[in-house]
């Protein structure tokens, strides 16, 4: 594991994100009409619970980091519910602050599916605190001892100054866990623990800041579940999308034999996936909508995982699990649409 750690490493480091020339030749635009005082504003306009990200403000703040932090979901919307009231009715007013040594921590909301546990945070910081874009990309969420989802993006910079709000994700998917799987979270008393990390002052990544909470989840939500003749299922939540569909080859092997290439072949399988859940309001969830999860540091993706036939079954089967960036509406779904093929929900 210590190699495969410092490959990947060593990948996501190699890795180049050049600014796409339309967004750079967009943003020169938008930064010349700032400076001229030529740039049409509206007035008048409501702002939704949605946060709306201005282009304009971030060409002139921070143009660079604004690709790359999109690319991490940071710059993802406030989840909320496309008015469907699934956020009043299911998630739980937290409203504890806990003090730490350079910036206080308040869990406004949270809101879990069973396996997975979303928070909305406000952070507090004074002016000795690292970079706070740094240190979201290094900061975990923890339900348990262990977990196979960690997400964190920003929301905003908060609304007073040394503030800013964002979402942080943990929760147990993966159907090869170990048997210390947590129960479902559902109407339990959770202890939340997030951990702040840097490597600013020391040169080392080290806990900076820990926080704990104690919140009691939820008691239910809305699920929707469906199976298809050809082996595919999928499970929808307010949370998230879970997809199985069989498949005819897999890394498994290749972990044995060339952790690298296993890498390498996942990527190349995860990039030709297509898969798009439909809703009866138009909306869809696609991949490329899904928030990424931080696999470790600089390594963010969806995820993904092979689970091996069990008796009865021929064939292995591909599981991806994708964290939607607003709370879904499971009874609204029609269908979902997987490679080409088109698989139709029963009605609600």
């Amino acid at each position: 594991m210590d190699e495969l750690d410092a490959r990947l490493r060593a990948m996501a480091k190699q890795e180049d994100w050049p600014l796409p020339p339309a967004y750079e030749t967009a943003m020169d635009g938008l930064e010349e009409q700032i400076r001229q005082g030529t740039l049409v504003r509206a007035v008048n306009r409501r702002l939704g619970k949605r946060v709306l990200i201005l282009a304009a403000v971030l060409a002139v703040l921070a143009c660079g980091f604004a690709v790359a932090a999109e690319r991490m979901g940071w710059l993802s919307p406030v989840v909320d519910d496309g008015d469907s009231g699934l956020l009043e009715t299911c998630s739980v007013q937290v409203d504890q602050t806990v003090e730490g040594n350079h910036c206080n921590l308040t869990l406004e909301n949270a809101i879990t599916d069973g396996r997975v546990i979303y928070c909305l945070v406000t952070a507090r910081y004074d002016e000795t605190f690292p970079d706070i874009d740094k240190v979201v990309e290094d900061t975990l969420l923890m339900a348990g001892s262990w977990a196979d989802v960690i997400s964190c993006w920003r929301v905003d910079q908060g609304k007073e100054p040394n503030t800013a709000r964002f979402i942080l994700a943990t929760g147990q998917v993966s159907e090869n866990a170990p048997e210390n799987r947590e129960e479902s979270y559902l109407g339990r008393e959770v202890e939340l623990v997030v951990k702040m990390l840097s490597d600013r002052d020391t040169g080392v990544m080290h806990v900076i800041e820990t926080y704990t909470f104690h919140v009691r989840m939820n008691d239910s939500i809305p699920v929707r579940e469906a199976g298809w003749p050809d082996g595919t299922q999928a499970v929808v939540t307010p949370l998230r999308a879970e997809v199985w569909f069989p498949v005819e080859e897999t890394s498994h092997d290749l972990w044995l034999e060339d952790p690298q290439s296993a890498v390498t072949w996942e990527e190349d399988f995860l990039t030709k996936q297509a898969s798009t859940l439909r809703f009866a309001d138009g909306g869809t969830l696609e991949m490329e909508d899904a928030l990424t999860q931080r696999i470790q540091r600089g390594t963010h993706a969806i995820h993904m995982e092979f689970v091996e036939a069990s008796e009865g079954e021929t064939t292995s089967r591909c599981h991806l699990s994708l964290l939607s960036p607003r709370l879904l509406d499971p009874d609204s779904v029609t269908g979902l649409e997987l490679n080409g093929q088109w698989y139709e929900f029963p009605a609600a």
